[in-house]
């Protein structure tokens, strides 16, 4: 089964999600600033092609080097130390992004890496997909979590609205969402809730690259496999593979664990329900609900 994406175009090296992360956030940065990227290699020296590269996520920084740069933007404090952080040396292929950490927006990197994304595919066994949940869902979920203060559920609300962002664009990411139908029958909030939920599923299918396939409650394999993933490819790096628990998120670059994340792909395409099927799927699920609220 061919993935565009999988290899990027041009037999490029292999570069990890934490080169990429740290490349946007410094790109960020540097516009923030208002200054260009030859401006940052005058006033530091380098070659601009270190800096476009750097910034694209093609070349590892040193810590050293990225030091430079923050120091060239005026970055201090927390800021300058998360950022250090993505320099420092750790298992290339794996890479784990813990939620408890005080410097770290448990969102923030996944929603990097989705806005960089040329094509998404996911699948969620017992959640409505991230990228495809409305408002009063998301704020249901999180303010069920024991761990967040309603404080923190707002900015977590906030950050999970914004990251639907990359589906909004002019030329969005191509994505296919595999949906388990216990996920669309697991009420969260309540009946009103759901109905509004499984509606805007109904209308994702009239969106531009987008996909979404029902996965039935009669499949075996994917009725006892509950590990939510997604894989991410891109138009100049290899694809990364991305699966979440409650205390961390885990980046795989490897070729043969995202290899095996397209095979579960390959199955969930044979398993699901068609684009057609899934959409009739919806519409009775959607009544169900609004029977439900009267």
């Amino acid at each position: 089964m061919a993935h565009k994406g999988f290899w990027c175009r041009g037999r490029r090296p292999e570069t990890t999600a934490r080169w990429r992360e740290l490349g946007s956030e410094l790109r960020t940065i540097r516009q923030g600033r208002e200054s260009s990227g030859h401006e940052m290699a005058r006033r530091t020296g380098w070659p601009v092609s270190n800096v476009s590269r750097w910034e694209t996520g093609l070349r590892p920084m040193s810590a050293v080097e990225a030091a430079i740069y923050l120091a060239t933007c005026g970055v201090t404090g927390e800021e300058r130390e998360r950022l250090l952080e993505l320099t420092r040396p750790g298992p290339e292929m794996y890479w784990v992004r813990p939620y408890f950490d005080k410097l770290v927006d448990p969102l923030k990197s996944l929603i990097i890496q989705e806005n960089l994304a040329e094509a998404i595919v996911s699948f969620e066994p017992m959640l409505i997909p991230g990228l495809r949940q409305i408002e009063p869902y998301t704020r249901a979920l999180i303010e069920s979590n024991p761990r967040h203060t309603a404080e923190r559920a707002d900015v977590l609300v906030g950050a999970r609205m914004n990251r639907q962002n990359p589906l909004d664009r002019r030329n969005p990411p191509s994505c296919t969402f595999f949906i388990h139908e216990r996920a669309l029958r697991s009420v969260v909030g309540d009946p009103s809730v759901m109905h509004e939920q499984v509606l805007r599923l109904q209308l994702a299918h009239g969106m531009p690259r987008c996909s979404i396939r029902v996965v039935p409650e009669a499949v075996s394999f994917f009725r006892t496999f509950v590990e939510p993933f997604k894989i991410m490819a891109f138009a100049d790096h290899p694809a990364v593979a991305h699966t979440g628990t409650f205390a961390a998120s885990l980046f795989m670059d490897a070729r043969a664990a995202v290899e095996g994340y397209y095979r579960l792909v390959a199955q969930l395409e044979h398993d699901a329900l068609s684009e057609g099927q899934s959409h009739q799927w919806l519409a009775r699920s959607a009544g169900e609900y609004e029977r439900m609220k009267e």
